[in-house]
């Protein structure tokens, strides 16, 4: 049962930094992912810095074919780049998303012609599938920051519900487990007052 509480406790700890993780996120959508930006360009930073030390402190002899320096001095360029144009960095993702998103659209737009053309089936729904899809990518294309901080709002409140449902779990699988241990108490209970009968019985037949 001690072990049962700590990992309860454990769980609950965890449960608790993904709701307040997740309502930082929810609030502070930009902030997070500058921070989280600037953390990349350190991290590249420190990565590079450390390939091209290592590359310095080895044998000349264990240096060759080795890109240890090369690769360390892309390291630092790209954590720079990530540091002087983290918004820049930041739009990049959802402007890559809207351009798939695009294309899909574009390709669903195609489906639909085509189905028109040889006149088959039902091509409406499939119109406006395809319609909204070509929006929403022009939408996160047109808009690529914004649509990260909406990115980020959903990474939020997804992290949030993660939190309140393993809360809700963890206090469920807590009450079952109590009623278990309660059931087992309960038969051992009745176990012992059936063998204290059976010896009484035993001993006022001899």
């Amino acid at each position: 049962m001690k072990e049962l509480k700590e990992i309860k406790w454990d769980a609950l700890l965890l449960a608790a930094f993904d709701i307040l993780l997740g309502t930082v996120v929810l609030i502070f959508p930009e902030t997070t992912a500058r921070t989280l930006g600037y953390l990349v360009g350190v991290v590249l930073i420190l990565a590079g810095a450390v390939s091209m030390i290592c590359y310095l402190l080895r044998d000349a002899h264990q240096n060759y074919y080795h890109n240890d320096f090369l690769s360390g001095l892309v390291e630092i360029a790209l954590g720079c780049l990530v540091l002087y144009k983290v918004d820049w960095i930041i739009s990049i993702v959802p402007f890559i998303m809207g351009l798939l998103v695009l294309i899909s659209g574009c390709s669903k737009l195609q489906d639909v012609i085509d189905m028109k053309r040889m006149g088959y089936g039902s091509w409406t729904g499939m119109l406006i599938l395809a319609i909204v899809n070509v929006a929403l990518g022009v939408v996160l294309m047109a808009n690529p920051f914004e649509a990260a901080a909406l990115l980020f709002r959903l990474m939020g409140l997804a992290l949030i519900f993660s939190g309140v449902t393993d809360c809700v779990i963890i206090f469920y699988f807590a009450k079952k487990i109590k009623e278990y241990f309660r059931e087992i108490r309960r038969a051992e209970k009745l176990l012992e007052e059936n063998f204290r009968e059976e010896r009484e019985n035993e001993r006022q037949e001899d």
